[in-house]
């Protein structure tokens, strides 16, 4: 690949993971319901363009470098965040058809694939920049720290999606 191919792609790149990062991080913490919830769903799909447009330039890019372990987040995120895409698509396709548990069911794996991407975005991040240096440790806490406190922010919302819909189950009952 020619050298301005390859710096063509890798701005793109950060520009496209700068969006999902701020967007993502938006996202996170916006109501995921009720009157204010259109500004999650806004958001999250800028996200969603975000990053698939990362991961679709992270392959090239990886390859490039023969960095075998970027090219294999590189192809997570895009998996996770198009299962997460479509898992929100089954969610109110079930809401809308009656069907709560179902919709519960769908909305919980939207939340956990579209965690895992952003955390894997992170993960990458950290890896091929490693702002602290380099060295075994540090390259383990690159890829620990994000799994951590992202898995402890997936459960949280994930128990936040839970409640409300108890809730809401025993009141239309």
């Amino acid at each position: 690949m020619p050298e301005v191919v390859h710096a063509l792609l890798r701005a793109a790149h950060i520009v496209f993971g700068m969006g999902g990062f701020l967007l993502g991080a938006f996202a996170i913490f916006l109501p995921k319901f009720g009157r204010n919830s259109r500004w999650h769903r806004l958001i999250g799909r800028g996200y969603t363009v975000s990053m698939v447009g990362m991961g679709l330039l992270s392959l090239p890019l990886s390859l490039r470098q023969g960095n075998w372990l970027l090219l294999t987040i590189g192809v997570l995120i895009l998996f996770w965040v198009l299962g997460g895409w479509g898992a929100l698509r089954r969610s109110l396709r079930a809401r809308s058809e009656g069907q709560a548990e179902a919709a519960g069911l769908w909305l919980r794996r939207h939340i956990n694939l579209m965690g895992s991407s952003y955390i894997a975005a992170w993960t990458a991040f950290l890896v091929n920049v490693q702002p602290l240096g380099d060295g075994a440790v540090l390259f383990a806490l690159y890829i620990a720290v994000p799994s951590i406190v992202g898995s402890v922010a997936i459960g949280q919302a994930m128990a936040r999606q839970a409640r409300p819909r108890r809730v809401l189950n025993a009141a239309v009952e």
